[in-house]
């Protein structure tokens, strides 16, 4: 399978450093492209370094979320894939977390991703195909490894189980669901601020991510990849 030329992705955390080199990697494969952001000003700004479209909604609520998969289909008339990005990330163990950070890492990383889907699996379902991507992250994979950051790690498990469950209720009405595990530090702006005496040579190159996602967004029906981890040079 190829992607084609009216073939149209919704990429959500669009202002995010993830999401930039995923909308450049659909889009040079042919793709036409809707960014998603809450923040306007930053999501149309990496809209026009890429020439892309963009929408903005906040996608903690079920509401507007809904609202933005509409403008989508108003705008393209079609949606072929759904790739959401959107997540937050916190240190914290478990004896000293507030009830504040849970609210915060399951409304980024679960909440975000039940109102997308919600918003575009219909509309899947109706067209009898579709691609629904989310990120989960190592510990989820291993089932282990979430020392100092419960809540995340169990946010992100969740994240998987969720699509897991997707896969296997529409997966057999053509819908194909893929989750990414960065499986160690990602090379972006932000991480190389927070760690500038580290060496980000040893850590996940975003445009690897993207491949591997528009790999998994052109596999037809008799090879889907459905989890998709992603390692460091020296990851284990």
């Amino acid at each position: 399978m190829k992607i084609t030329s009216d073939e149209t992705f919704i990429i959500t955390g669009g202002a995010g450093a993830i999401a930039g080199h995923v909308a450049r990697t659909f889009h040079e494969a042919g793709a036409r492209i809707a960014l998603v952001d809450i923040d306007e000003k930053a999501v149309n700004a990496r809209a026009r370094e890429l020439d892309v479209e963009t929408l903005t909604a906040d996608l903690t609520n079920l509401d507007t979320t809904q609202q933005m998969v509409r403008q989508a289909l108003d705008q393209f008339g079609d949606i072929d894939g759904l790739i959401h990005t959107t997540g937050g990330f916190a240190m914290a163990p478990a004896h000293e977390s507030e009830a504040k950070l849970y609210d915060r890492m399951f409304d980024l990383n679960v909440r975000t991703l039940f109102n997308v889907s919600r918003a575009i699996l219909p509309h899947f379902v109706e067209r009898g195909t579709g691609f629904l991507a989310g990120f989960s992250a190592s510990p989820a994979w291993h089932r282990s490894g979430g020392s100092g950051m419960s809540l995340y790690a169990a946010a992100k498990g969740a994240v998987a189980t969720y699509l897991h469950a997707v896969d296997d209720e529409l997966g057999p009405r053509g819908i194909r669901t893929a989750i990414v595990y960065p499986m160690g530090v990602v090379d972006t702006p932000a991480n190389r601020g927070d760690m500038p005496d580290a060496d980000p040579s040893e850590w996940i190159d975003p445009d690897e991510i993207a491949a591997a996602l528009l790999f998994a967004a052109t596999r037809g029906p008799r090879g889907k990849l459905n989890e998709l981890p992603v390692f460091p040079p020296h990851g284990a």
